[in-house]
Parts: structure tokens; sequence; C-alpha cells
């Protein structure tokens, strides 16, 4: 029994001074590490983002009020011109209207015309009488005071004289006047008259003008110069209200339309060049300027829930080959910042913990976790603006199992050791 327990005994102390020995010894082995030398390069900041070819301009023509479809000028493809007619309805009713509305306005324009015939009838009669009253009273006047009869000798004389006219007969004059003032009274009324009639005249063409409205309505026109997208409509349906007419594009001059995440897009300027690209092109790429940026960032609905505020921008193509087509997917390049003799590290190499970045720096065969500063990056490279110099080591390809102070052997690769 006592043999069988120092033989046990044995066994633990031969198994506790070996792994005694294998921990000491991998403990003293320094893990090796890919490393590269911090050193300055020429770099530059590229934005990477996917867009949708769309048209400059686009005419989406919807009806304003149902009805029945006449006739349809256009078809999907055909090149139309500003002021083409593309669809009509039927404008029966329409015609209708109008021509009751032009009779409204003939019969007010000759209502017009008599009371406007009146009122001057009226004012040449009135200018007649109110004359024969001023010629009369003058004729009287110059009665009293010179002697026309000839029988006396041309004597100067109030009182003599048969053939004279004497005020005292009554003559014409009084009974003149008084025409004159009703007279004056029935061109007052004529006026007005007259008055109603040129605002009866005016509503009337008003109301012409609101039925020939209605009735263009009923037409169609291309508003631009373009091509036929889309036509929903055939002769002798009614007219669909959910969806447009025709679609009208200008296919010669087009936008790529993007939504970048926002420090991308802060990143941006108006009127910066980007260069496009895309599948259908092949090898031959585009330059484009930086048109449009969202004054606000919006979040788009996801079916996950947990989308990120996104900024659309708009990116102006300086030509449109006939291969692309509104609707294609292009990729969009733009270069942001460019610098010369930086110091960088390979994109890789730079951690998180937080807010901050660090790298591992290897000195006399320690690791260091060293904080840095970034600057401008891109999809190989991240610029070093503080904590790092030139001819640094540092840990390329950065894992949880490294930790401060940790030793490590650097593989250098083609850099050398």
């Amino acid at each position: 029994m006592k043999k069988r327990l120092w033989w046990g005994i044995g066994i633990v102390v031969v198994l506790l001074a070996a792994g005694g020995w294998w921990f000491s010894r991998n403990a003293q082995s320094p893990l090796k590490v890919s490393a590269g030398k911090v050193s300055p390069i020429s770099m530059q900041e590229d934005i990477y983002a996917t867009g949708s070819v769309v048209p400059n301009s686009r005419q989406d023509v919807y009806v304003l009020n149902p009805g029945l479809v006449s006739k349809v000028t256009v078809k999907a493809g055909d090149s139309v011109k500003t002021g083409q007619v593309l669809v009509g309805l039927d404008q029966t009713l329409a015609n209708a209207q109008v021509a009751q509305a032009q009779a409204n306005v003939d019969a007010a324009q000759a209502g017009v015309n008599a009371a406007q015939g009146n009122v001057t009838d009226l004012k040449q009669a009135q200018s007649a009488v109110q004359s024969s009253a001023a010629t009369a009273g003058a004729a009287q006047a110059g009665a009293g005071t010179v002697n026309i009869s000839g029988t006396g000798g041309g004597n100067i004389n109030g009182n003599s004289g048969s053939a004279g006219l004497n005020p005292a007969s009554g003559g014409s004059a009084f009974p003149s006047a008084l025409s004159s003032s009703g007279l004056g009274s029935s061109v007052h009324q004529a006026e007005g008259t007259l008055a109603q009639s040129q605002a009866a005249l005016k509503q009337a063409q008003e109301a012409l003008q609101v039925a020939q409205a209605q009735r263009d309505q009923l037409t169609y026109k291309s508003s631009l110069d373009g091509t036929a997208l889309e036509v929903n409509v055939q002769a002798g349906n009614p007219a669909p209200v959910q969806q447009p007419l025709v679609v009208i594009a200008d296919l010669k001059h087009m936008n790529v339309n993007m939504q970048l995440n926002e420090m991308d897009a802060a990143k941006l300027k108006m009127g910066g060049k980007v260069t496009v690209t895309s599948k259908t092109l092949g090898s031959t790429s585009l330059t484009g300027v930086i048109a449009k940026i969202a004054p606000e960032a919006v979040i788009q609905p996801s079916a996950q829930g947990n989308a990120s505020p996104t900024v659309a921008v708009t990116v102006r193509l300086d030509q449109a080959p006939v291969l692309l087509k509104p609707g294609y997917s292009v990729t969009v390049q733009a270069i942001v910042a460019t610098k010369k003799n930086v110091l960088a590290v390979p994109l890789e190499s730079v951690f998180q913990e937080g807010s901050k970045n660090y790298v591992y720096r290897i000195q006399n065969g320690l690791l260091h976790k060293t904080e840095v500063k970034v600057g401008i990056g891109n999809d190989t490279d991240q610029e070093i603006t503080a904590g790092l110099k030139s001819g640094d080591q540092i840990v390329l390809n950065p894992t949880n199992q490294l930790s401060e102070g940790q030793a490590v052997t650097p593989d250098l690769g083609s850099d050398g050791a």
C-alpha cells in the first residue's frame, strides 16, 4: 500500500517539474509578430460610394381631371420637343362650355354697345338743346339794345321797332332750358346703365377665360426636349390617376444620386470633381461635379430598424454616353484630400479603444501600446499626425493576444530586420 502511494507522489512530482519547465521555456520565448516601419509617403484620401443614374430634367405628366383619353401622340422611346402635344382628353363638354361662355360675352358686348349708343344720343340731344338755348338767349339780349324795324331811321332805342324780339313775349329760350335739365338726368341714368353693362361684359370675358383654361388642361404637352420613357395611356380608355400619363426625360444631361454617411458627406465640397465608373462602361470612366449636398441628414427606413443617418448628394455628369441609362448603378470616387511626405501606417495596424486610436510600437523587443492621432486615410494607409516618428517599428496586425510590455520578435518581411 505504501509502495503504491510513493509511486503516485513520484508521478505528480515529475509532471509538475515537466510542466514548470514547459511554461518557463515558453515564457522566455518571444512571440513572433508581423511588423513594419513607419515612413513618410504621399497619399490621398478617397471616398467611394454607389449611386443611381437619374436624368437632370424630367417631366411626369399626371392627369388634373379624370377623363376619357381621345388621343396619344407618342410612344415609349420617341424623341419629343418642348410644347409638343403628348396626350389629349375628350373635350366635348369643355367645348360646349367655351361656346356658352363665348355667347355670354357676345350678348354682354351687345348690351355695352346699346348702352354706349344711348349715352351718345342723349349727350348729343343735350348739346343741341344747350346750343339752341344759348342762341335764343343771345338773340333776346340783342333785341333790347338795337332797333332793326327800319321805321326808326336807325335809332338806337330799346322800346321801338315791332320787328325786334321781346323778352316778355316768352320766346323759346325758357322751354329749351327746362328740356336741357331733363336731358342731364337722363344722361346720368344712361351712364349708370353703361357702367353696369361694361361690368357684365368683364365678368363674361373672365368666365370665358376660365372655360378656355379648363379646356386647355385637357391637352398635355411636353415642357422639355427629351425622350418618352413611359407612356401609360391608350386612346379610348380612361386616363389613369395613380400613375403618370407620360414620363419625359432629358437623356443628354444626367446626374448621379447617392447617399453618404455623415462623416464622408462632411468631407465633400460643392463643385468638387469626381470619377464615375460602371460595369456597363467597362474600363471607361466619366468625370462629374458635386452639384448638390443636402442640408440635412435623413434616416432611411430599414427592416432591421438600425439605419444610420445619410446625406443625399447629387453629382452632375459632364457627359452622358448613350449606354448609361436612368436607373443604372455606378460607383463614384471622390478625392477629398492629398498630402505629400506624411507619416503613415497600414490601415490594419491601427485599433480603437473607446474614442482613441492606438498602435503597438516595438522597442527593444517589447510591445508598447501607443496612442496616436490620425489624419487622412484611404483604403490601405492611415496618416499619423502624432504619437509616432519615422523609423518606428509597429505591429501590422495586432490581436487580442498582445499586451503592454510583452516580449516579441518582429518579422519585417521584405523590409528586412
